[in-house]
Parts: structure tokens; sequence; C-alpha cells
């Protein structure tokens, strides 16, 4: 890869001791060995679910951007992709999911159907309420996926990681917004107001950002001095996520023995539109994400599901697609004693608007 090549070219300039030193980093590292024979490669895929989380820091702030502060224990994911992974093909799909996205949550929320939006919650809130364990669960009912891995950001842990992979990235170009340095990268990950769709805008810039990271790293994934990255990153992260060097370093070995190209890489961002919506949890009027289902069933089949038969648009850029009728009603409630009729005629009649896909979707009116 070229960075690679680029460092190969520096070492025939530096004294043979250092170059011998360079090359060990340098050089592949060795896959672990089982009974004195290389481990197999891994099988099947592996779909890991990365957060940003908005935890806020206790006390005075100290060397910011550069040691991991204190910080309270209870906090929203502001920022939530899906990484899916398929071993076999060698192909890595980046799905993002908007922080706004009206869900129902297992064991707290009490919808009496996919349309009862008014007693639904945000997704963002769901971390607040039950941590990683219930975030994972409500997005893989709403998938209909299994979530293996995750790992979670605070503002100072990716500042931190930018920071460990910023001699190998570079200056990054990312949307036409230049980011030098780990606090313009954290600013860039974090915008959504002043963008022409706010968090779906966010979610494709985070998509784009965790790509050109990638593509400008991968040539580590199977070196010494990736594995040593790695390691640092994982020590920074801590306890908040469960992959393990050892995983991380099979799932890579695996995707370079089936050509991965990080050129490859797909984005998607969960279709939907923004509406303003009666949440009755909170007896108050929000702004939230009402979700296309027809659509985001699809978009689940081909990018994470890897059923490529399956016609989706990836919503990287503002598509069309057939909007059914529900994202359009009123979720605004006259009294906020009252609640949507829970009736038969009722909840049929939401069925039915939610089959409809007769609609095209309107520029968002954010």
């Amino acid at each position: 890869m070229a960075g690679r090549r680029r460092l190969l070219w520096l070492l025939a300039l530096i004294p043979l001791p250092f170059a011998v030193l360079a090359f060990h980093f340098l050089a592949p590292r060795p896959r672990p060995q089982v009974e004195g024979r290389p481990a197999a490669l891994l099988t099947g895929t592996r779909n890991i679910l990365i957060i940003g989380r908005d935890a806020r820091a206790l006390g005075p702030v100290t060397r910011e951007g550069l040691v991991r502060q204190q910080r309270e224990e209870s906090s929203h994911s502001d920022m939530m992709m899906l990484a899916h992974v398929n071993l076999d093909l060698g192909r890595v799909n980046l799905v993002g999911i908007p922080r706004d996205l009206l869900v129902e949550v297992p064991g707290v929320t009490q919808a009496e159907s996919s349309l009862d939006f008014t007693n639904m919650e945000k997704l963002t809130h769901v971390y607040a309420i039950g941590g990683d364990h219930l975030l994972r669960r409500t997005i893989e009912l709403l998938l209909g996926i299994k979530i293996h891995r995750s790992m979670a950001f605070d503002f100072d842990t990716f500042r931190m990681t930018f920071g460990v992979l910023a001699p190998f990235i570079g200056r990054l170009r990312v949307s036409g917004v230049a980011l030098g340095n780990r606090q313009e990268a954290l600013k860039f990950a974090r915008r959504r107001h002043g963008l022409p769709q706010d968090d779906i805008d966010r979610c494709r810039n985070d998509l784009l950002l965790v790509r050109a990271i990638l593509g400008r790293t991968w040539w580590l994934a199977d070196t010494r001095l990736g594995e040593i990255t790695l390691r640092r990153i994982l020590r920074i992260v801590g306890n908040d996520t469960d992959l393990t060097l050892e995983e991380l370093l099979a799932i890579a070995a695996t995707l370079n023995a089936n050509r991965f190209e990080p050129a490859e890489i797909r984005t998607a961002v969960l279709a939907g539109e923004g509406a303003e919506v009666t949440l009755t949890r909170y007896n108050t009027t929000l702004f939230c994400y009402l979700p296309a289902y027809g659509e985001i069933r699809r978009q689940a089949a081909r990018y994470l599901l890897d059923e490529d038969d399956v016609e989706a648009i990836d919503f990287m850029t503002r598509e069309r697609f057939p909007a059914p009728g529900y994202l359009f009603a009123n979720y605004v409630l006259d009294t906020l004693t009252q609640v949507l009729p829970d009736s038969t005629d009722e909840v049929s009649r939401r069925r039915e608007l939610e089959s409809q896909g007769t609609t095209a979707r309107p520029e968002s009116a954010r």
C-alpha cells in the first residue's frame, strides 16, 4: 500500500541499525500459533457497534485531549454506527444510525404498534437509560441482526485515539473540511447544527471520517507496529469495549487474507424523516426521526445481511425513496394528557399506512 511504500523508501535513507529496527516493526506480523501451526482464519460475520457518547467531565479539566478526565457515568449516545464485517468475503460495510430515531425499547416503552410513535423513545436516550447492553438489544430488535461487539468513545478517548493514529493519517480532508489535529477531528465528528440535514449529515460525515481513517491506516493491520497501535488504542478505550486485541488482530488477518480494500467500504444511513412528536414519557414535544420501516428493512438486508440482490438506497445523499404515508402524519398532541387512539380500527389504519409506499420523500424541512 502507499503508506508502507513511502516508509520503505525512507528506510533506504537512514543508517542501517535504525533501518533494521524499523523493518522489525513494519514487517508482517507472524500469525498466532496454535499447537505449533498458524491459527485458523476466522469465518462468518461480525457486527460491531461504534458509539460516540457525550459524557461530561466531572470537575476541572486538565490537559484536555491528552488524558482521560473523570466523566459522568450516565450519558447519551450522540453517534452510532454499525461496522458489518463479512470475513468470508473480505468486506466491510458501515451503517450510520440517527440519534433521534424513534424506537421501541424492550422493557421500557409500551407502544401499541410500530406506528405508535408517541409511546416510543429516542435512540440517543437508550444509552443513558440502560447503557451498552440495552442499546445493543434495542438496535438488534429494530434491524433483525445480532450485534457481537461494541466500542464507545467519549470526547477524551476519541481525541486520544486520533492522536495515536495522527502520525499515520497525515492531514485529512473529509467532506471538504481539513482535519489537521485531534481537536478539529472531534469538532467535525460532533457537528450537526448548521448542516443542511442536521444529524443525517453528521451521520454521513462520521461514516466518511471512519472510512478515510481506515484508508490511511489499514496498511498497518498485519505489522508489529499495527499491533502496538491497537494495544495503545484498547488501553485508551478501557472498559468501554468488549473487543480484545486477539480478536481484532484475527479479524485484520482474515480480512487481509481475503483481499479487503478500505476503498471498497460501503456506507449507508438508515432512511426516514424528521418530525415533531409528542412523547408521552416526557409529556413534551421533541424533534424526532421517524423510521421508514420498509426501506430500513431493505437497507438491513443489503448492508448488514449481505443480500446483494436486494435493492436499497444508501441515503448518503438526498435520495428519494417510496415514503409511506405515516411519515407525514401529525404526531403532535393537542393536549398533553391525550394519547393516540388504540382502538382496533386505529391500529389497522396505521398498519395500512405503514404498508403504503406511494408518496415520494420530500426534501427535509429541518
